[in-house]
């Protein structure tokens, strides 16, 4: 599915570069009795810009030839032929070719400058909230395990474990950090593969929860799963680290006394899943962007996280060919509805 996506987006270009010929070409054949065939040159020069500004250098180039071809076929006499009896225009067809191809080198190379500026900026913000996350574990493990070895301090048994008890947890967060970023690696390189066989639902989410019972405690998960719903096709180790950061999402963003509620349907040819906390909710402007790679709800600062986990779990779920979206409402909590085809 994943090479079926790029080739997608590898044609699409090409494809945006021949509608807008189209859409040039019976422009000038709107204007083509109120203007010189020469001025009308000009709309294609400025699909050209478009698409080069858009997409770069390949397609613009395609886009230039189709519009000497498009230009001359439909707008110059004799019309529907690329036979030229004027030998003015041969010189305007060469002329355009060329500004075509210089206009789309440029503005390919002014667009792949502006790309890289961006992408220096992101690499330097990406960089500075990974280190800080990892930092910050790794601070905390160092000060308690040189509080330990302090022959000075006078430590009772009690509290030594309790720093051992923090030193394990400052691990154990340091570990998902490095796990989160080599699952998003491995996601987003086009290396994931998956093995998918036919899982029962009710098992998986027994397992999901099983995982994180430490963090659930005394919460209170209520599970209800329509009968006889059928068994879904997923890749288990993967489908539950996707399970587990949304289940793991809903409980950081949802009061300790809060339930926390699943429910499982069957619609269509997929099964549908629902789970659904009662937080605070998610801001309106932040739904569209909660499945983004570092994105983090601005108003929850006092919750430790890097801003990877939906997205590896959006990825995941999208290379089993399912579909993962957000609702919410401000006050009353979010629902993350997970859509799987069945087995």
């Amino acid at each position: 599915m994943q090479k079926t996506k790029i080739l997608r987006n590898k044609i699409y270009p090409y494809l945006v570069s021949v509608w807008l010929v189209f859409i040039m070409t019976l422009l000038g054949e709107f204007l083509k009795r109120k203007l010189e065939p020469t001025n009308i040159v000009m709309f294609y020069l400025l699909a050209v810009v478009i698409v080069a500004i858009r997409w770069g250098q390949g397609p613009a180039i395609v886009t230039s030839v189709l519009s000497v071809l498009a230009f001359d076929f439909f707008l110059v006499p004799p019309y529907l032929t690329l036979n030229v009896h004027d030998f003015e225009y041969l010189f305007t067809f060469a002329a355009f070719l060329v500004v075509g191809l210089i206009v789309s080198t440029l503005t390919s190379k002014v667009r792949a400058q502006i790309i890289q500026r961006q992408t220096e900026k992101l690499h330097s913000a990406l960089l500075n909230a990974i280190s800080h996350d990892l930092k910050t574990p790794l601070v905390s493990i160092t000060g308690t395990l040189s509080a330990l070895l302090d022959s000075k301090s006078n430590l009772d048994v009690q509290q030594k474990r309790e720093l051992l008890e923090t030193a394990r947890g400052e691990s154990e967060r340091l570990d998902r950090i490095v796990s989160n970023l080599l699952d998003m690696t491995r996601t987003e390189s086009g290396v994931l593969r998956i093995s998918k066989k036919p899982c029962d639902l009710r098992d998986f989410i027994g397992a999901c929860l099983e995982q994180i019972k430490d963090k659930i405690g005394s919460r209170n998960i209520k599970i209800n799963i329509q009968k006889d719903i059928p068994e879904v096709a997923v890749d288990f180790p993967y489908m539950l680290k996707a399970f587990l950061n949304v289940i793991d999402n809903a409980l950081k963003y949802s009061p300790d006394g809060s339930p926390i509620e699943i429910e499982a349907s069957c619609i269509g040819n997929n099964v549908r899943v629902f789970i659904r906390d009662y937080g605070h909710g998610i801001p309106k402007e932040d739904l569209g962007r909660i499945f983004d790679k570092f994105y983090r709800v601005q108003r929850a600062q006092n919750v430790l996280g890097t801003g990877l986990g939906l997205s590896i779990s959006r990825n995941i779920i999208e290379a089993h060919g399912g579909h993962i979206n957000a609702e919410s409402i401000l006050g009353k909590g979010a629902t993350f509805i997970i859509e799987l085809p069945v087995e």
